[in-house]
């Protein structure tokens, strides 16, 4: 549906549709191929011998033939070729799993391996982040006895990252492919239950963070987390705050001059991301027509769309309550 109100998710979509259109068609063009029958291979008369042999009627026989031929021709349409491959892609996509190639001393070599594994593809997420909170990942995962140029010995293993309770579930962490939330959403179909008050991580290339939300300012658009002010929203924020009422009358003269973060500045950005968040629950949705709703696939879109909502909303939420807490500290001082 169209009610996604993430823009890095909708383009991410798109992306990935267009980028195997082209496959795609080629996949359905091979089935219609492969499906069509040969003319006069004789599958009719086969068929009304079957028939006959079960005691149907000659009108019944017909009606049946008329029948079979009709699904045949509904399943060489293209577009539902097309839409089963689209179909099966995406289970591909959503069961297979990442994994880098590391020499024995760490250093990461050739390109990452996308592999789908039986069972193992059966292991859900859990951040590798909140220690051993409930849900955290406990296990992890990666390619053992995999030398450079050679893969014979090699195997995809799980071991345990800490002790795991008898019947507790085992999770281990998908990694980047599933971070922020809108990433997970497009990589595996799900949308992870992140939790807003865990501090920035920091990996090799630098601050990570679990989850981050979209905010937009003066027609643009930025990617905020719950610990962080982009640099250029503040910019933007300044400049809006000479031009409005955004700064609060009896601050200083020069604040928010230059793309200063003053206290007035973090609460005018914290009143915008508090007015989107809302709006993220709170906009009616429009659906084109009741009879979508027949659909199990839009259903459960529209349903997967609000726990994306309600994901970000939550970030707006806790980005918008610690530049509060920034505000009356510094004012304080």
């Amino acid at each position: 549906p169209g009610h996604l109100k993430c823009t890095a998710l909708e383009l991410a979509v798109d992306s990935a549709y267009f980028a195997r259109a082209s496959a795609v068609m080629d996949l359905a063009l091979e089935l219609k191929g492969a499906l069509k029958p040969e003319e006069g291979s004789g599958s009719e008369t086969t068929a009304s011998e079957c028939s006959n042999n079960n005691g149907m009627t000659e009108e019944e026989r017909l009606l049946r033939q008329k029948s079979d031929l009709d699904a045949f021709n509904i399943a060489l349409d293209m577009g539902m070729l097309q839409k089963k491959c689209h179909d099966a892609l995406d289970i591909v996509q959503t069961r297979a799993c990442r994994v880098e190639r590391k020499c024995e001393d760490g250093v990461q070599w050739g390109p990452p391996l996308r592999i789908l594994a039986p069972i193992f593809d059966f292991i859900n997420h859990g951040s590798s982040r909140d220690g051993a909170a409930e849900g955290s990942a406990n296990a992890r995962f990666g390619i053992e006895n995999d030398r450079m140029c050679d893969t014979r010995d090699a195997r995809l293993v799980v071991r345990a990252a800490r002790d795991i309770d008898e019947g507790e579930e085992v999770l281990i962490d998908y990694g980047d492919s599933a971070r922020p939330a809108w990433r997970c959403l497009t990589s595996y179909g799900f949308v992870p239950d992140y939790d807003v008050s865990s501090e920035a991580y920091e990996d090799e290339d630098g601050r990570n963070v679990e989850n981050v939300a979209e905010l937009w300012m003066n027609g643009l658009r930025f990617e905020v987390d719950p610990h962080s002010v982009p640099f250029d929203l503040v910019e933007v924020a300044a400049a809006q705050a000479m031009f409005d009422d955004s700064v609060d009358e009896g601050d200083d003269a020069e604040d928010g001059e230059g793309g200063a973060f003053t206290p007035s500045i973090a609460r005018a950005i914290a009143k915008r991301a508090t007015a989107a968040a809302f709006n993220l629950i709170t906009e009616p949705e429009m659906v084109d027509s009741e009879e979508d709703w027949d659909s199990p696939e839009l259903v459960t879109a529209a349903s997967l769309a609000a726990l994306l909502r309600w994901s970000q909303h939550k970030v707006l939420l806790a980005f918008a309550e610690n530049l509060n807490l920034f505000s009356s500290s510094e004012q304080a001082e």
